[in-house]
């Protein structure tokens, strides 16, 4: 997951160009990387309940889950204005740890079914009814909103119910003694705060790599890209190549100092961020 959000750091400031929204392996791993997610959420609603429901306790974790999703939306609305994060894998979790507490009785194999019912759902379902704001959580939405992390209901929430579902086909599963080395003890110290792990991780890696991308200015793919767009598209008006050179790193210059390059480069720029980059090209062109 680290890894993964990582990468997605790297392409978002302009130090990498992965394709996480088309390349096949990079669908296939986020798949997998959120579903072992889930999985190990519904196994561990098992392992909390296992001498019955803890109403405090759950309650407590629930809140601190509430109260984590709406921090990361209200960043996500900050920072991608475009695609804020309005149900994304803590929105997730928390509906699905209600809605699991209902199968953490049942029998393994009608928990299981279940799980198969929701992804096939998630899947092959889709109702114009549900392409309202208000109910595009549940996942029946003919057009996938426009999020940085949604992870719906459906079908997302057949991982937790597989996981509940497993974990009461393993009756011994949870009880095995702890690994002896410093690896082992260390995974251990991550999953039993994983929460923090998440909420604090990635917001580490978004400002390392931003203060790496304001360290090698020009010098990433996605800034010669432009640099070399732009000055090719300047020529063509019959502008001399240095004074292109010259208006195009002016532009790039003014994005950064508005704070628009990034959302720029990821072309995540709202209505007023476009009208911005168009006077800073005019206040940059020959006329200068």
């Amino acid at each position: 997951m680290a890894v993964y959000h990582g990468c997605w750091d790297l392409t978002f400031h302009g130090l990498a160009s992965f394709d996480l929204l088309g390349d096949p392996l990079w669908l296939t791993a986020r798949t997998l990387i959120l579903s072992s997610f889930l999985l190990l959420a519904g196994v561990s609603l098992v392992l909390a309940t296992g001498g019955g429901l803890d109403a405090k306790r759950f309650l407590s974790r629930l809140a601190r889950l509430a109260a984590a999703a709406g921090a990361v939306s209200a960043a996500s609305y900050i920072l991608f204005p475009d695609s804020p994060i309005f149900f994304g894998v803590l929105h997730h979790m928390a509906a699905a740890s209600v809605i699991g507490l209902a199968f953490v009785r049942l029998p393994a194999a009608l928990t299981l079914a279940a799980a198969v019912a929701a992804v096939l759902a998630g899947e092959h379902l889709a109702v114009p009814a549900f392409d309202s704001p208000w109910l595009r959580w549940i996942g029946l939405t003919t057009v996938p909103p426009n999020s940085n992390d949604f992870v719906p209901l459906l079908p997302w929430i057949g991982g937790v119910l597989a996981g509940i579902g497993l974990a009461r086909l393993w009756p011994g599963i949870g009880t095995g003694p702890s690994g002896p080395n410093l690896l082992t003890r260390a995974l251990a110290w991550a999953g039993r705060h994983s929460l923090a792990v998440y909420l604090i991780h990635q917001p580490l890696l978004f400002g390392l790599f931003w203060l790496v991308a304001q360290g090698v200015g020009m010098d990433t793919p996605q800034a010669r890209n432009f640099h070399a767009s732009c000055v090719a598209s300047c020529t063509q008006t019959g502008a001399e190549a240095g004074l292109c050179d010259s208006n195009c790193l002016c532009v790039r210059t003014e994005l950064t100092k508005a704070g628009l390059w990034d959302r720029f480069i990821a072309n995540r720029l709202d209505d007023q961020g476009r009208r911005r980059v168009g006077d800073a090209v005019l206040a940059c062109g020959p006329q200068r």
